[in-house]
C-alpha cells in the first residue's frame, strides 16, 4: 500500500496516479481538498506537521488497508526571504511541513516496515538540497535537511527499509505558478514566458512535468531499484550539470 503526503495536486497527485498504474492501493493525505478527484485514490485530511494528525491518520489507514509499504514524503511549502528578513513564523511554517512532516510520517510507518522486513521511504527534496537560489533561506535549509533524514533512515533501518531522496528542478506545478506570479503577476502568457526563462537554465532547455518526477519515484520504489538506498536522485533536466560561466567557442 502506498501513502503519498501532499498528494492532492502537483507532483504529489502525479505520484499518486502513477502508482495506480502498478495496481497499488493508494492513499493521499493533505491539509487541502483535492483539486481533481480520482475515485481510485483514498483521501484523508491531515496536517503532516501535527504529531496528533500524523499518528491518527496512519492508524486510520492501517485499520483500513493494513501497513504502509511505500511512503512518499512529498508535502512541502515555500516562501521567500534571506536570513535577515525571515520571520520566525516563516521559518517554522516551512520547516514544520517540509522536514518535521517527513519525520513524523516516517516515524509512524517505520515500525511496521521493520516488522514486515521491507519498506521504502522516498523524500521529495530539490536541486536546492545542493545549491541555493537567492532569498530562499528557510526553503533551501529544509531541502538540505531532507537529504540528511534520508541518509539517516537508510543507515539506521537497512536492510529492511530503503530510503531515497528525489531532487527535482523546476517542475510545472501550482506552486511554481505561484512563484512565477510573484514576479510577473497572474497573466498566463507572462507566466509561460517565465517558465521558458527558467527552462533555459536546464540543459534540456525546458522545465519539467509532474509525471516525469512520478516516473522516477515509481522506479525507485520498485524492486528494480533494490540496491539503491541513501542516495539522492536528480530529476533536474541537467540543471546542476552545467557551470554558469562562459567558455570560448571552438
Amino acid at each position: 500500500m502506498i501513502l503519498v503526503t501532499g498528494g492532492t495536486k502537483g507532483i504529489g497527485f502525479a505520484i499518486a496516479e502513477r502508482f495506480l498504474v502498478e495496481r497499488s492501493k493508494v492513499y493521499s493525505i493533505s491539509r487541502h481538498k483535492p483539486e481533481r478527484i480520482n475515485d481510485e485514490i483514498t483521501y484523508f485530511e491531515c496536517d503532516v506537521s501535527s504529531e496528533k494528525d500524523a499518528k491518527e491518520t496512519v492508524e486510520k489507514i492501517r485499520e483500513s488497508a493494513g501497513s504502509v509499504d511505500i511512503l512518499i514524503n512529498n508535502a512541502g511549502v515555500e516562501n521567500y526571504a534571506p536570513v535577515a528578513s525571515t520571520s520566525v513564523k516563516m521559518w517554522d511554517d516551512i520547516m514544520n511541513i517540509n522536514v518535521k512532516g517527513a519525520f513524523l510520517l516516517s516515524r509512524e510507518v517505520i515500525p511496521d516496515m521493520v516488522k514486515k522486513g521491507n519498506g521504502v521511504i522516498i523524500n521529495i527534496a530539490s536541486v536546492q538540497s545542493f545549491a541555493s537560489s537567492k532569498n530562499a533561506a528557510a526553503y533551501v535549509t529544509s531541502k538540505h535537511a531532507l537529504i540528511g533524514l534520508t541518509k539517516s533512515i537508510a543507515v539506521d533501518y537497512a536492510p529492511q527499509i530503503r530510503s531515497v531522496s528525489v531532487c527535482p528542478a523546476t517542475i510545472r506545478t501550482p506552486l511554481a505558478d505561484w512563484a512565477a506570479s510573484l514576479e510577473v503577476g497572474d497573466d498566463r502568457e507572462k507566466i509561460e514566458a517565465k517558465y521558458q526563462e527558467w527552462g533555459n537554465s536546464h540543459v534540456l532547455g525546458r522545465t519539467g512535468f509532474p509525471n516525469e518526477v512520478a516516473n522516477a519515484v515509481a522506479f525507485l520504489a520498485s524492486d528494480e531499484a533494490s540496491f539503491i538506498t541513501g542516495s539522492s536522485f536528480l530529476v533536474d533536466g541537467g540543471m546542476l550539470s552545467r557551470i554558469p560561466i562562459s567558455t570560448p567557442e571552438v
